[in-house]
């Protein structure tokens, strides 16, 4: 005697959807940071990292150009690849 394929294919659907498919929602709770004693702790809006700064293309420090061809043809003469030290990054 052969198992008709849709008998199957509904079984093997039940199983699934009982077996792990639902169940109950249980919204994922945010992990519990200890903070720093009062005498570590930084105030409000204080940098702690900075990124190292960028390398760029000028002919006088002042205006920086992502690529030499665009460098060149804003000054009119060679441009030197540098990092551009602003104060707000850190220079290698």
């Amino acid at each position: 005697m052969r198992i008709p394929l849709p008998l199957v294919a509904a079984f093997v659907g039940l199983v699934v959807s009982v077996s792990g498919c639902g169940g109950t929602y249980e919204p994922e709770q945010a992990p519990v940071t200890e903070s720093a004693p009062a005498d570590e702790q930084l105030p409000e809006g204080s940098v702690t990292q900075q990124a190292i700064c960028s390398m760029l293309w000028t002919c006088n420090y002042s205006q920086w150009y992502g690529s030499e061809a665009n460098c060149t043809a804003a000054c009119g003469r060679p441009c030197t690849r540098d990092y551009r030290c602003n104060g707000t990054c850190v220079c290698p």
